[in-house]
């Protein structure tokens, strides 16, 4: 399991905009964004969090559109995309086939 020191926001803030920067020197390393969003997520549950909410979506926007503007591709992300129920208990793996998504020929 991995552990998260406490982040405050102006610190999760301030980690945007350095990956931004080593982006622009084309230092374009994914897993730092990726890294970000899970210590955004673990301070969702924090008492700052609370108070800052609105600052926080700001920021969870900035990354959203960010990683647009960057092309990250998430396989997992566009699965969801692809079958929403994917996740149910009952969910027929073998409707993820090329034939169920694209036809039979």
């Amino acid at each position: 399991m991995r552990t998260f020191r406490s982040d405050n926001f102006n610190e999760l803030k301030a980690r945007f905009e350095e990956i931004k920067e080593e982006f622009d020197k084309g230092n374009d390393d994914h897993e730092q964004i990726y890294d970000l969003e899970e210590r955004l997520n673990h301070f969702e549950y924090s008492g700052e969090a609370q108070r800052r909410w609105q600052e926080l979506e700001a920021l969870k926007r900035n990354i959203k559109n960010f990683k647009e503007e960057e092309s990250f591709y998430n396989a997992e992300a566009e699965l969801d995309h692809m079958f929403p129920d994917r996740h149910d208990e009952d969910f027929d793996e073998d409707s993820m086939s090329w034939d169920s998504v694209f036809g039979d020929e």
